[in-house]
């Protein structure tokens, strides 16, 4: 498979986190910490969203698949961390706050990294 493709689908994937983590998320202030918050599946469904425009490189049924499983991903990860973050009180003075985000992220970029490798397994 083309490296060029992968690292184009990658930043896709980056630039999708950045713009609905960053820019998006703030617009709809939701309570992670409920199950079933509105505000809070927006924001899941912005990164399905955005994960399946990125995966229409690869095909259709790809981007239906990886936008589905960012969104379960993300509202799972999303909502265990906030559910941690208010079960010990953590703030952004707290060391824990931070390690408990940088958590976060990892667990978001490594399921970017499964739909890179998903996409190579499917159609190399």
């Amino acid at each position: 498979m083309d490296p060029y493709f992968l690292a184009t689908f990658t930043f896709l994937l980056m630039l999708k986190h950045t713009i609905c983590d960053l820019a998006i998320q703030r617009l709809f202030p939701a309570k992670k910490q409920f199950y079933f918050n509105g505000n809070a599946h927006t924001h899941y469904f912005h990164h399905g969203i955005g994960s399946a425009v990125a995966g229409l490189l690869f095909s259709p049924a790809f981007a239906v698949l990886i936008g589905l499983l960012d969104y379960l991903i993300h509202w799972h990860v999303d909502h265990w961390k906030t559910r941690l973050k208010i079960r010990y009180q953590l703030t952004e003075k707290d060391d824990a706050f931070w390690v408990l985000q940088t958590v976060d992220q990892a667990l978001h970029f490594a399921t970017y990294y499964l739909f890179v490798v998903l996409g190579v397994y499917i159609y190399a």
